[in-house]
């Protein structure tokens, strides 16, 4: 939907499927997706709510609902997503031990939580069990900056993927809010300078709101 920075024309396409069928699991996720892409939090929250509601076993969307509240202030939202995604986020671990996305998941959940210790452990032993999940790093990556406050860890974590990732990424970077602590430092603005260049990248496009 991002992966080229199509903002505009991915809207028109998302609002026409909503249109067909705006109870559509994979419509809202795409809906929430692209607020979030585009800084729409506050809509994203009621497109992952249905999602969340619709699918008990969905960790992700519980999950980028944490972000989705702290981005629109509500301290108090993203510690009742956070609370429901690790519960999720356990259940699925429990099933499925090297869940890369679920431990990621619960790592951030952790961490609004306050369980710094236990959110530690998860990030040794998600790195552990699935060392080459861009997806997974990139998320560790930003709870490590947003909510933990640990630059330079969360900065490590993401030089690994802005080496090795595709242009989607790099473009869902520029939009994403829990990088906005790092925006002006200086290694951040190498590596993302680095990554559009070895993808081939003019200057990231701005997301149409």
């Amino acid at each position: 939907m991002t992966a080229d920075a199509q903002f505009a024309a991915a809207k028109t396409e998302i609002e026409t499927a909503l249109e067909l069928d705006a109870e559509s699991y994979e419509v809202n996720f795409a809906a929430a997706r692209w607020c979030v892409a585009t800084r729409n939090h506050r809509q994203a929250i009621s497109f992952f709510e249905k999602v969340a509601a619709e699918t008990l076993s969905d960790f992700y969307a519980a999950g980028m609902l944490i972000t989705c509240y702290r981005a629109v202030r509500d301290p108090e939202g993203a510690r009742v997503a956070a609370r429901r995604a690790a519960e999720r986020c356990e259940r699925a671990v429990a099933s499925e031990p090297d869940n890369g996305s679920a431990m990621a998941f619960l790592v951030v959940a952790l961490a609004v939580l306050g369980e710094n210790e236990r959110m530690k452990e998860w990030i040794e032993r998600a790195v552990l069990l699935d060392p080459d999940n861009l997806n997974m790093r990139y998320n560790l990556a930003c709870v490590l900056i947003a909510v933990a406050h640990d630059h330079d860890a969360g900065l490590d974590m993401l030089a690994f993927v802005l080496e090795r990732c595709l242009a989607d990424v790099v473009n869902w970077v520029q939009g994403d809010a829990d990088l906005d602590p790092v925006r002006d430092h200086p290694r951040y603005r190498a590596m993302f300078a680095a990554a559009q260049a070895r993808l081939g990248l003019r200057s990231a496009a701005t997301p149409d709101s």
